[in-house]
């Protein structure tokens, strides 16, 4: 018995770790940027990256103040988490490239790393979030104008709709045998 959890935890903990490498590989990429390149190279990435977080920023912005305008409280709602959510990182990310820089004049390099992970997975939640702010409008976002179906034909006789649903099968309130111990 030991033997077949070992077996199942062991592929298990593969499993598991191949997911997790799969998701990271592109932000470790960002991370090797950051060992591999010269300062320069990782403060052009911060500022590209800030860019990217502010414009986001105001893009949600844009989306709350029609949503508002609309009166769409649904909406609002939605938009309006995501947005605090986007400032939050932007702040924490502004933050980090200060401790960073700061890092980096005293020589501290691991330190300089810490703090540029720290942008690269605010960048990417960013992205995450302003992807779920545009799903936040929904129908709204995505097609002009209303829709409207019409059906010609329902395929159901008149008295189809009215109709109970035979229920002489269904038996309510009986258990199978030997369901609970505590019978």
């Amino acid at each position: 018995m030991t033997r077949w959890i070992q077996i199942v935890a062991i592929f298990g903990f593969l499993t598991g770790s191949n997911l997790v490498h799969a998701q990271d590989a592109q932000l470790s990429g960002q991370v090797e940027l950051a060992k591999k390149s010269d300062p320069k190279e990782v403060a052009q990435y911060v500022r590209t990256a800030l860019e990217e977080m502010m414009s986001g920023l105001k893009s949600v912005s844009k989306l709350v103040d029609g949503a508002r305008r609309d009166g769409d409280q649904e909406m609002l709602s939605c938009l309006q988490s995501r947005l605090s959510y986007i400032r939050a990182l932007l702040m924490v990310s502004e933050r980090a490239n200060g401790a960073m820089k700061e890092a980096q004049a005293k020589g501290n390099g691991a330190r300089a790393e810490h703090e540029f992970r720290k942008i690269v997975v605010s960048l990417a939640k960013v992205r995450q979030f302003i992807a779920e702010a545009e799903t936040c409008m929904g129908e709204a976002g995505t097609t002009p104008g209303t829709s409207e179906l019409q059906v010609a034909e329902s395929g159901l006789a008149e008295a189809d709709d009215t109709e109970p649903l035979d229920d002489y099968l269904i038996q309510v309130g009986i258990d199978p045998p030997n369901t609970s111990p505590f019978e």
